[in-house]
Formats: structure tokens, sequence, C-alpha cells
């Protein structure tokens, strides 16, 4: 009986074509590359809306939602750096700015799980650091 074995090395192109590259044996074993673009700015707001609207209660950010002005754009930068990876530290980040910024006396339930564009902003700078 014979057995075919399949491996899946994911990572960005040229990082894993040097690694490939840098083994004869694997050079010589890994023959199929299948190359993805990165997200944009659309992609990336698309996943981050989902996870916004489609969220289980033990998430994180379980009732909470996004303000209506949320709408500015990564750099190419960060999209380049982190590509879909970038959403769920962005929002970890922006959740603890909402915390920070929120008063202690505030009791407006709507503005205690409302995260707004200067969060998310935030949320891209403590990324960027």
């Amino acid at each position: 009986m014979s057995v075919t074995v399949v491996v899946i090395f994911a990572g960005y192109s040229e990082p894993m074509k040097r690694v490939i590259s840098s083994n004869e044996g694997l050079c010589r074993r890994v023959t199929k590359f299948f190359p993805f673009n990165d997200f944009s700015s659309e992609d990336l707001a698309k996943i981050l809306h989902l996870k916004m609207t489609n969220q289980v209660e033990s998430s994180w950010l379980y009732g909470f939602k996004l303000h209506p002005s949320c709408s500015k754009e990564t750099t190419e930068k960060q999209r380049r750096e982190m590509n879909g990876g970038l959403v769920d530290p962005m929002l970890v980040n922006a959740r603890e700015n909402l915390d920070l910024r929120l008063s202690f006396d505030c009791i407006d339930t709507d503005e205690l799980l409302t995260l707004r564009l200067e969060d998310l902003e935030a949320g891209l700078v403590l990324l960027s650091q």
C-alpha cells in the first residue's frame, strides 16, 4: 500500500522561497507553490466587519459594535507585514483604548460597547510600535 504525504509550508512568498532554497532536499521535493495576494484595505475592513457582526458569546468583543465613522485605511506597510493577521490585534488594542478613553462614571451602555474610529486608529498606532 502506497501512502502519499502532503506537507504544506505556509508563509509570505519571499521568506518562504529563502527557506525552501536554503535546503537542497527541500528544493527538490517542493514543486508546487500557490502564492496569494495580500489583503487590501477593503478586504481587511470586510474581515473586521465580519468579526464584529458574527460574534459568539465566548468572544472578547461579544456585545461590542463599530461606530459608523470607522472607515479609514491601514497603511501599506501594516498590510504588507501583517496582512490578515492585522485585524485581531488591532481590535484588542482598540478595545483597550476604548477602556482608557471612557470615564469611570460613564453609564451609557451604547458608549461603553462602541468602538470608535479613534479607538481603531489608536489600535493601529500601537501595532506600529
